[in-house]
């Protein structure tokens, strides 16, 4: 039983070391601030630390961005990971990032993607298993040749990897669907299953989201039972990454996890044959890259532009689904600012209103968009009554280690020294102090006081 490591859970978890037997460290968290890199290597001198990829966007018809994998693969010979995971999924389309994991459709190309972009990862990555991870999908795509549970079974064959199955998305998308969650489960390619996520979401409009905010509903713990009866106890993962409340209400959720997976029943399934598609058996085929790229790089712009989609956009995915979609990525804007910005998120909720405020009236960067957002949420921040210490302080730290964002958004990391002062309230002040080089350490000095 492991659960995905949050700086919110970091105290009670060290001093309860025993209430996992791992932890899950999201790799981009590491890449962005140096502290959160040290924190990972320290924790696997644990527990072990799975490794987990958000976007290195596997599913991206242009092809691996190399430096993103290279990355990867320095993170896990450090870290040393019994498992590297990753999303069947794309996070940009060409230079458009999107910053969140977007659905492919299910068709035998995008399944070739995969197993292209998957062969070269291999290359930047240490050799421990890569588990691909099953995605919640906002919305469908029109070109869809087969269902959730065939597309996974091709996924698989095409890439030899197993399968992170994410349990709370498979619920998901079966009922946004309007399909039995336990037939889709059956159909999955459960032998190649290695681990499992759990994890609990919300309503929106009569639509499933999995948020990641809430304790995992019994019906995904009925389809891991299940899962168990027929599979057999493999690593489970608890996923939170709002919503946190009592340590206790999260370690009473692990122990009911662990009462599921610890049953001692079994069960046969009568599943039906299954056999990889000629194109798959032969080693696949050479598919169209550029048109299915344009195809991406187009939703990726109706996803993310400020202005509204354009009616053939809203005609190929339908304008409830767009709405929906583009309505999460605001929110994950904002989850993937704040923690750049500690003093200003332990404000809570006016820090959160405040900054979905801030992202929505920008675009959102080409790159580094999350160092940009929290720079413009900062400088939101520094004039806020209720705000302004906190931001002030955090808007003058983001400064020293970056510049910018330019005209276009861009942010780059700050090359040469820094020296900066800011005004924290009538009575104190404080000072920041950076040495040149990008990784050179940035010391916050205070002044002041009642």
């Amino acid at each position: 039983m492991g659960l995905g490591w949050r700086r919110e859970l970091a105290a009670d978890l060290l001093a309860s070391p025993e209430v996992v037997d791992f932890v899950e460290v999201v790799a981009e968290s590491c890449y962005v601030q140096a502290k959160l890199r040290r924190e990972a290597v320290a924790l696997s001198r644990l527990w072990p630390v799975a490794l987990h990829g958000v976007k290195l966007s596997l599913g991206s018809a242009e092809g691996l961005d190399d430096e993103r994998a290279r990355q990867l693969g320095a993170l896990a010979r450090e870290l040393r990971p019994p498992v590297i995971s990753e999303h069947v999924a794309f996070t940009r389309g060409r230079s458009r990032e999107i910053g969140h994991l977007t659905p492919l459709p299910r068709t035998r190309e995008a399944v070739a993607v995969v197993a292209r972009n998957v062969a070269r990862a291999r290359r930047f990555l240490p050799d421990v298993p890569l588990l691909l991870e099953n995605v919640a999908a906002t919305f469908g795509w029109p070109d869809d040749e087969m269902d959730e549970a065939s597309f996974y079974q091709e996924v698989v064959a095409a890439t030899d990897c197993a399968l992170l199955l994410d349990l709370g998305n498979l619920w998901a998308n079966a009922i946004n669907e309007g399909l039995d969650p336990h037939e889709v489960l059956r159909r999955m390619p459960l032998e190649r299953v290695a681990m499992v996520h759990l994890a609990g979401g919300e309503w929106d409009h009569g639509f499933y989201l999995d948020t990641h905010a809430a304790p995992v509903g019994e019906p995904v713990l009925g389809l891991l039972g299940a899962l168990t009866r027929w599979r057999g106890p493999v690593p489970v993962l608890l996923e939170r990454d709002a919503g946190f409340g009592p340590f206790e209400a999260l370690r009473g959720e692990l122990e009911r996890i662990r009462e599921v997976v610890a049953t001692d029943e079994r069960e046969t399934w009568d599943r039906a044959p299954w056999s990889p598609s000629p194109e798959v058996a032969r080693g696949g085929r050479a598919p169209a890259w550029e048109r299915l790229a344009d195809e991406q790089h187009a939703l990726a712009q109706a996803l993310t532009a400020l202005d509204e989609p354009s009616p053939e956009m809203v005609g190929r995915f339908g304008a409830e689904p767009l709405r929906r979609t583009r309505a999460v990525l605001a929110r994950k804007r904002v989850d993937d600012s704040l923690p750049l910005l500690p003093r200003t998120a332990a404000k809570g909720e006016p820090a959160r209103s405040l900054a979905m405020a801030a992202v929505e009236r920008e675009p959102r960067a080409p790159q580094r968009a999350a160092i940009a957002d929290a720079l413009r949420i900062a400088a939101a921040a520094a004039v806020d009554p209720v705000l302004s210490a906190a931001g002030r302080v955090d808007q003058l730290i983001l400064r020293a280690r970056f510049v910018g964002p330019d005209r276009n958004g861009v942010v780059r990391p700050r090359r040469g020294p820094f020296v900066g002062r800011a005004r924290v309230d009538e009575r104190r002040a404080c000072w920041v102090v950076k040495g040149p080089g990008s990784a050179a350490a940035v010391r916050l000095f205070e002044r002041g006081g009642p």
